[in-house]
């Protein structure tokens, strides 16, 4: 039963990984490709409000899938 469940914790934190790498991934492109004077800082906002929390948060993430991998 233990197994199964993490099994399942993984499965659903893996669908989380992914869906965060492909949001990271879009966002990086956006501010990549955003002019520099639209929107005033806009490009600057998307980046520190958005982007960097989000590569962050992949990277605590993906530490977590390694200790349960490493645990089971």
């Amino acid at each position: 039963m233990a197994i199964v469940l993490i099994e399942e914790v993984l499965m659903g934190l893996g669908e989380a990984r992914i869906a965060l790498e492909q949001a990271v991934t879009i966002l990086n492109d956006i501010v990549q490709d955003m002019p520099s004077d639209m929107g005033g800082n806009l490009q600057e906002v998307l980046e520190t409000s958005l982007l960097q929390p989000l590569q962050s948060r992949l990277g605590v993430l993906d530490k977590l899938l390694d200790d349960i991998a490493a645990s089971s």
